[in-house]
Parts: structure tokens; sequence; C-alpha cells
């Protein structure tokens, strides 16, 4: 009996991170005096149960009762162990539902009136008396583990509904922590928050050096493997940081294990293009149109042999470039509208077939595409390439349009970015929404060439 007690309170304190809690409003005040009238109904229970156990022990004259006093200290032991077990449970009864993240959230309730009110008439000594009572509040569920905290607003078809999704400013003010990401669904609007603010890495941080690892590191907290998200989208103008955060992944990509076969086309001819007088880079890197095409057109060639050469049999259901020890080959595509509109119609028609074919078929093969834009822009990449986009980063300040552009969502709240190198990315398998992020943090005197040099030279 005294061990099922034991079990019960252990259940009552034991961190349960994993359920779901209602935030209660209005929240109900606990007296201090209640508090104090529990704690000493517990400790005479516990007393008088001390005192009839101790009683019953048996008088023990052997060994001089040694064995008796062996007793009466485990019994000491175990009454106070089960006054503090009891103590314990008795103020966790109280705190259920206090948590900070509730008062805030209940707080958040009552300041958006978040509620809806009634009037009732009541009879007080023979008069009758009008008073407000509320009928219907906004549901709210919450939920903490180490690293986040989750909050969904109920949708249950009532004015609260459309609120449930709004609600993402209101709530990181409410709880001061950064939104990391957004789910909507038919039954609530799930908002999921960073206990602890996203860090920013240095560019030595990025690649995972774990063995047979292909994890490319972004923040602190943002992270993906290659062979799962194998082509992106980045937009990003004058002073965003793109350059700095493209030149900073093909160092990433050139730590990977095997390393990555790069091909640069820059259209430009601005920094990448200068990877030409790098050695291991000779005919990789392209700037004009023939040279481009020429480029686009051996990497798909190149995939279909892999394809001719690697999965040619029911043997190689399921596997990926990876299982074969291939190395991934990445086309880094930069200013890809200026090439768009500097090329003739026929031109424009052949490169972006040939893109088409890479992301559509590229993943399993290894063979994948990273598109550099300055601006968002539909007509310059159509939906069918930017649907095929499992790494999108948008950097620098834009408006809503551009954000809409790049990440096809309209139901996302986005803040100013002020930060060189910060924007919003979404990676497919890791976020529903955009986030906000900080590229890898490199010092102004790291000189790239001359670690792409030594990177090549090691391969």
């Amino acid at each position: 009996m005294m061990l099922s007690i034991l079990n019960k309170f252990l259940r009552v304190t034991r961190k349960k991170g994993d359920e779901w809690k209602d935030v209660v409003f209005p929240q109900k005040k606990n007296t201090f005096l209640i508090k104090c009238l529990g704690l000493l109904v517990i400790f005479i229970s516990l007393s008088i149960f001390w005192d009839k156990v101790g009683n019953a022990i048996p008088r023990i004259n052997f060994l001089g009762g040694l064995i008796n006093l062996l007793l009466i200290g485990l019994l000491i032991v175990f009454w106070l162990g089960t006054t503090y077990l009891s103590i314990k449970g008795y103020l966790a009864l109280f705190k259920r539902n206090k948590s900070w993240i509730a008062n805030n959230l209940a707080y958040m309730i009552g300041s958006l009136k978040l509620y809806d009110e009634e009037y009732f008439e009541t009879t007080n000594k023979d008069k009758v008396v009008r008073e407000k009572r509320i009928t219907r509040v906004i549901r709210i569920k919450y939920k903490e583990t180490d690293k986040h905290v989750f909050v969904r607003i109920m949708r249950d078809g009532d004015r609260f509904t459309s609120e449930a999704t709004k609600l993402g400013e209101n709530l990181e003010s409410s709880l001061g922590l950064e939104l990391d990401s957004t789910n909507q669904t038919v039954h609530y609007a799930e908002y999921v928050f960073l206990k602890h603010k996203d860090e920013r890495i240095a560019l030595d941080s990025t690649v995972t050096s774990v063995n047979d690892s292909d994890e490319i590191k972004i923040t602190g907290n943002i992270s993906y493997e290659l062979h799962k998200v194998p082509h992106s989208l980045i937009v990003g103008g004058t002073g965003s940081g793109k350059s700095f955060f493209i030149l900073g992944k093909i160092v990433s990509y050139l730590k990977l294990s095997p390393q990555a076969d790069l091909r640069i086309i820059d259209p430009k001819k601005a920094d990448l293009s200068l990877l030409r007088f790098v050695t291991g880079f000779e005919n990789k890197v392209a700037t004009e149109a023939n040279q481009i095409c020429r480029i686009l057109r051996e990497t798909v060639e190149l995939m279909e042999q892999r394809y001719t050469d690697y999965f040619n049999d029911v043997s190689a259901f399921g596997k990926t470039y990876r299982d074969f020890g291939l190395p991934p080959v990445i086309i880094i595509f930069d200013e890809f509208s200026a090439f768009m509109h500097s090329v003739d119609k026929k031109v424009a028609k052949e490169a972006l077939d040939y893109v088409f074919t890479l992301v559509m078929k590229g993943r399993q093969a290894g063979v994948m595409i990273e598109i550099l834009m300055q601006r968002p822009s539909a007509d310059d990449l159509p939906t069918n390439i930017r649907a095929q986009m499992g790494f999108k980063a948008g950097l620098g300040a834009m408006d809503s349009i551009g954000y809409n552009m790049i990440f096809d969502t309209n139901n996302v709240e986005y803040k100013t970015v002020i930060e060189k190198g910060g924007g919003y990315i979404q990676i497919d398998g890791k976020h529903t929404a955009p986030v906000y992020f900080e590229t890898p943090y490199i010092d102004k005197e790291f000189d790239f060439i001359a670690e792409i040099e030594n990177l090549m030279q090691g391969r």
C-alpha cells in the first residue's frame, strides 16, 4: 500500500514535457491560508503514521538492540522521504497550469479580450443584480521541452478560429521567445518557439565532422542533410550577405567526404567567376552563354550516366548516390535572372530545360543545383522549378511579395531584417513555414580563395 502511495506522488511530481496542458482563464487564485492548512494536514497525518508504526516495532534484545536501532533508522529515513514527497506533490497541485508560460498566455488572453461575456441577472437580498460572466474563452494548449515551447490555438469554429492564425507576433511578445516555425491544420494553429535564441555559428562549424555524414549546419539550431535536400534557391540583393553565404557554402561542400564536385556559373563575371583561376576548377567555371549551356548539358549527361551505371537493376532499389560512394555534383548558378534576360529566348529555353531536368531527376544520382538571384521573379524561375527547391532562403529586407514568391506562402508575418546576413529560411523536412536566421559568421580577414585552393589541393 505504501508503495502505491509513493508511486502516486512520483507520478504527480514527475516532469511531463510531452503532455499538452490547457491555459486556464480567468486564473483561480489560491490563498496562502489554504496552502498552510493543507500542509498542516499532511504533517499531522504523517506524524500519526510515524507514531503508530514506531510503536509497532518489536523490542528485540538480540545483539543488544542493534537491529531495533537499525529499524528505527530506516523508519526515520522512510518517514522523512514520505514527508518530502507528500509536500512536493501537494505543492505541485497548486502549481499545475501556473507555469510562467500559462501565466503569460492567460495575460495575453485578457489583454486582447480573447473571450466572450454576457450579462446575467441574479437576485441578491430581493434586488435584481446584473453581472457580467465569461461564457467563452479562446482555447490554448501548450507544452514545453528542453529546446522548444509549443503553443496550439484551437480552431473550434467560433470567432476565434480566424484569430488563431494571426497571433504569432502577440505570442512572441507575450512569451518573450523567438518564433521558430508555425503549422496550421483544420483543428489548430501551432506555434513553435525557441527557448534559447538561435546562435550564429562560425564558418568552421558548418560541416558535421561525424563520419559518413553530409550534414550542413546553417545556425546553431538549423541544419540539413545534403542528400535529403539537394536543390537550393537563395535570393538576396546587394549588401544582403548573399555572396559571403554562397562562398561559405562552397567551402562547406569542399570539406565533405567525398569532396563535392562543383561547377560554377556566373554570367555577370563577378566574384564567383574568379574561381576559374583556382587549380581544379579548370573548365568548371562558366561566364558566357555557350559555356553555361555546355556545363548544364554535361552535368545532365553525367546524371544520366550515373543512372545507367548504378541504377540499372533491382539491387539499386532504395539506394542513392551515397550508397555507391559517389561525390555530390553541385552546380552553383549565380545571377540566374540576369542570365535569363541577357540571352535570346532559344538559349534561355535550352538552359531552363536543363535546369528542370536536374531538379526533377538529380536527387537520387547526387546531382544538384543552387540558384542564386538578386530579386525574386516568378517569370524568370517557373513554379515547377521553385517547387522542387528543398532549401529556400531570402536574405536582406524585402517586401511580402518577394517572400511569397520564394516560399510560396502568404500567411507569415515577416519582421524587418536589419542584420547583414539575416533573412528567412525554409528547409523541407525541417520547417513548415519560413523562419528567421542569420548566415554563418565569417571573419573579414578570411581569405576564401586561399581556403578553397587548400581544400582543392587536399582532395
